[in-house]
């Protein structure tokens, strides 16, 4: 393990060496507890060179995300009747060490719950999916549009061009 010390500015206080909040009233402030006033923390990072990824036991298979949900390498039937074959999602582990990436489960969530920030990277993308739901679309979930595949093969589509 090796170690840099640093001097950093308080994360506190941002480098003032005092703090006003809702009780320092019309101009008054006290000194920053974290740095008693220096407006600077001393810092010890620790860390390990890189030497190439380290082999976690015990884990069979590797997935992009669990959309919310608890994920298993066993075949599931979600709440919802939706049926997930876990086994032929993901990618094994041993693919994953040799460079393999999972792909999402499409079944588990639309592309807006997978990655929204891609969603909305999408010229009108994010507007279609308040389209489908009948308005604007506030939380995610509650989409009364339902078809995932439809709206994953937008996504694609749209990634295609862009």
């Amino acid at each position: 393990m090796k170690e840099i010390k640093l001097k950093i500015e308080c994360q506190s206080c941002q480098g003032t060496g005092v703090y006003q909040g809702m009780a320092e009233r019309d101009g008054a402030a006290v000194i920053c507890h974290t740095c008693k006033g220096t407006g600077c923390q001393d810092y010890t990072f620790r860390y390990n060179d890189f030497e190439g990824r380290i082999k976690k036991r015990g884990v069979e298979r590797v997935y992009l995300s669990g959309y919310g949900y608890c994920i298993s390498p066993k075949p599931i039937t979600l709440s919802n009747g939706t049926f997930v074959d876990f086994p032929n999602e993901g990618v094994s582990y041993g693919d994953f060490l040799k460079g393999n990436m999972p792909k999402h489960i499409k079944q588990m969530g639309c592309p807006m719950m997978a990655d929204q920030g891609a969603c909305h990277n999408k010229k009108g993308f994010v507007d279609n999916c308040g389209k489908l739901n009948g308005s604007y679309l506030s939380y995610i979930p509650s989409c009364k549009h339902g078809n995932k595949m439809e709206c994953w093969d937008r996504f694609e589509k749209e990634a295609a061009h862009d």
